[in-house]
Parts: structure tokens; C-alpha cells; sequence
């Protein structure tokens, strides 16, 4: 049975470890040693991670997949930490290796961008620097739209809020697209630069308004503004090589 390892295993990185636990043995890296016995107790082989406890990148490296997902919000300085992680020597002898990034390295203007649009004013800086930074080292990089899923769904945190732009629509992808994206490169053996988003796109009124109904929460205040912000993820690189997105109408979850 071949090895992978998660590095972050937070909401997505968690749950791929549990889809994947019947096909591979599974490693994952913990901030602490308090999650370090939680995820043990799951079965997972778990190692400490963090800016000052690189001590067990051996251990983890002694794998077929690596799966790098660590929000840079998390850290005190983000690029060090990757450069560390990818200036370990063993990192080399892994045979794939993927990078999450996130589809706010496209700027924040209108239009619709896939994997070929040349970036230039990054809408997150610190995202495209990450990504210089590992690109020349990893197998794949997928570039996440907002992630939904279980406990995570559209308007909860807009609750009685103000929407200025209700007419704006949303770039969206299920954790589990996310999960299914990770198998199905493996399968085919792929490489490369893949935005990950839902060819769907309601308004933020729309799929708000629907979910404040459906999980009964406060709705928001949407402001009478006809004006919107076409600014479109475009996900269908993965499709043409045959992935099919599995969660593409919220209004269904």
C-alpha cells in the first residue's frame, strides 16, 4: 500500500485523510501534540509540524503523495515555512506532490480568468509569492475557489449584514470536488496548474437568501444596487481531462 502524507490537516485536509484511509496509509502533520493523539486516534499516523518543530519532516517525506495545504493566515512568516519544507532534502524523492493554493491570486478586477492569464497585480501577494515559490517544486497546484461543504455553507457569516453588491456572483467548489480532484489526478497521473471552481455562479442574493431559509439564519440586508462584480473563476481545465465536478448546484447540497 503506497503512503500519503497531508501536510495541514485542517477542515479539507482532515477529511481527504479519512476518504483516502482505505486506499493508502495516511501521515499527517499536527501543530500540536494535542492533535497529534486526536488524529492517532483515527488511525492516522501523526507527526508535529510548525514554524519551530521541523524534527519529524523525515518521517512525514517517507511518502509516495505529499498534499501541502496551510493557510498563510496561520503563519508569523509563510514563505519561510514552505522554504524549509521544500529545502528538505527527501522532499525529491516523492513521487507527486500538490500545492493548495487559492483562485485570490487572480487580481480583483472583472473578467474570467483560467490557468493561463499572466498575473501581475495579484489580488492576495502573499498567495502569488507562495506560489512562486513552489511552483518549480511541486507536481500540482490547485488553485481553490471558496470552499463549501458539511458545516460550511453560503450567507452564514453574512447574517443580518449588509450586501452591497447582492447582484455579484460567487466562486465556489466543494470540499469533496476538492478530495475527488486529488484521486482522479493520481489515477490519471497528471501534472500541472489547475483552478478548482464550480462552472455554477448564483448571485450572493440568490444562494444567501436560499440558505437563510435553510439553515435558518438571519437574512441579510441586500442593498438596491444594480451594479455587480463580474469577476468568474474559470474551472474547466480539470474537466477537459475528464473530471466531473459532483457539486455544482448549491442549491442541491
Amino acid at each position: 500500500m503506497k503512503t500519503f502524507t497531508i501536510l495541514g490537516a485542517g477542515w479539507l485536509g482532515l477529511e481527504l485523510a479519512i476518504v483516502l484511509k482505505n486506499d493508502f496509509k495516511i501521515k499527517v502533520s499536527s501543530r500540536s501534540q494535542e492533535k497529534v493523539n486526536i488524529y492517532e486516534e483515527k488511525g492516522f499516523s501523526s507527526y508535529i509540524l510548525n514554524e519551530n518543530n521541523f524534527e519529524f519532516l523525515d518521517k512525514l517525506f517517507e511518502t509516495n503523495y505529499l498534499f501541502i495545504n496551510f493557510p498563510p493566515s496561520k503563519f508569523e512568516d509563510y514563505l519561510l515555512f514552505l522554504n524549509k519544507i521544500y529545502s528538505h532534502e527527501k522532499i525529491k524523492n516523492i513521487e507527486k506532490i500538490f500545492f493548495v493554493s487559492s483562485t485570490s491570486i487572480y487580481p480583483n478586477i472583472e473578467g474570467l480568468f483560467n490557468e493561463d492569464y499572466e498575473i501581475k497585480e495579484p489580488n492576495s501577494k502573499i498567495v502569488f509569492e507562495a506560489e512562486n515559490l513552489v511552483k518549480d517544486k511541486s507536481d500540482v497546484i490547485f488553485r481553490v475557489a471558496g470552499l463549501v461543504g458539511a458545516n460550511r455553507y453560503f450567507g452564514k457569516r453574512s447574517a443580518n449584514k449588509i450586501i452591497e453588491f447582492p447582484k455579484t456572483p460567487i466562486n465556489f467548489v466543494h470540499r469533496n470536488d476538492v478530495i475527488n480532484a486529488t484521486k482522479f489526478i493520481i489515477e490519471k497521473d497528471l501534472s500541472g496548474i489547475f483552478n478548482l471552481c464550480s462552472n455554477t455562479h448564483p448571485t450572493k442574493e440568490e444562494i444567501y437568501s436560499f440558505n437563510s431559509k435553510k439553515y435558518n439564519f438571519e437574512k441579510p440586508i441586500f442593498l438596491e444596487n444594480k451594479n455587480f462584480f463580474n469577476r468568474l473563476i474559470d474551472g474547466s481545465k480539470i474537466k477537459k481531462e475528464g473530471f466531473t465536478y459532483k457539486y455544482e448546484n448549491p442549491f442541491e447540497f
